[in-house]
């Protein structure tokens, strides 16, 4: 009688023990996925909360800005800035990445050692994008009635139209916007030779200016 009471007592702790055990880790499991939901929506934050965000046709977050202040979003990287007398300098990580430096002709985008990468000229019906300060093989970019045209030289690479929300380039659906715009400056997302960074650091400030 006394072996069968003592092992009635130690299967109820044993018992006991395990419904404890089963309990805490539910605790856990629940704790993880609350911190993991709520990193994911502080990403997503990242982007619906500036003013325009570029996705390609394929899907692929191209990046995105907003213009005041001036914020750069570009492969998963927040690029803040610092205001200068004529520049702005741009920040990831607390290290100074870029700098944008104005003139009342255009802008130029240099890199963290003030090395050119970009040098453009604005006129009055169109703008000039090139690698160098001679502005020579410069892109063409020239509005017209129902599209844009890009030009090198004078040979036509690209053809550029917005639709809506849509960035056409050669007849192809290349790019999608999260509000409608306007401005021929978002043809620059059709020059392949230009990194997709810069071609986000061009746009924003080139829609500042224009």
């Amino acid at each position: 009688m006394r072996n069968t009471y003592l092992i009635f007592i130690l299967s109820l702790f044993l018992w006991t023990s395990c419904k404890t055990n089963t309990k805490d880790n539910s605790s856990l499991n629940a704790t993880s996925t609350e911190v993991s939901t709520s990193n994911k929506t502080d990403n997503n934050t990242n982007i619906n909360n500036l003013d325009v965000s570029i996705t390609t046709s394929s899907g692929s977050l191209l990046g995105g800005f907003n213009l005041s202040p001036i914020k750069i979003v570009a492969d998963n990287v927040n690029y803040t800035h610092k205001s200068k007398p004529n520049k702005h300098k741009f920040y990831a990580n607390g290290q100074m990445k870029y700098e944008v430096k104005f003139k009342e002709s255009g802008l130029k985008l240099r890199d963290k050692n003030s090395n050119l990468l970009w040098k453009v000229k604005i006129y009055p019906d169109k703008i000039k994008v090139s690698n160098n300060e001679e502005n020579t093989n410069a892109f063409v970019i020239k509005s017209y009635e129902n599209k844009i045209k890009v030009k090198r030289n004078e040979e036509e690479l690209y053809k550029v139209k917005l639709k809506g929300t849509t960035v056409v380039v050669n007849e192809k659906e290349a790019y999608t916007l999260s509000s409608k715009q306007t401005n021929y400056a978002f043809a620059i997302l059709a020059i392949e030779e230009i990194p997709n960074e810069h071609k986000l650091f061009l746009i924003a400030e080139l829609l500042n200016k224009i």
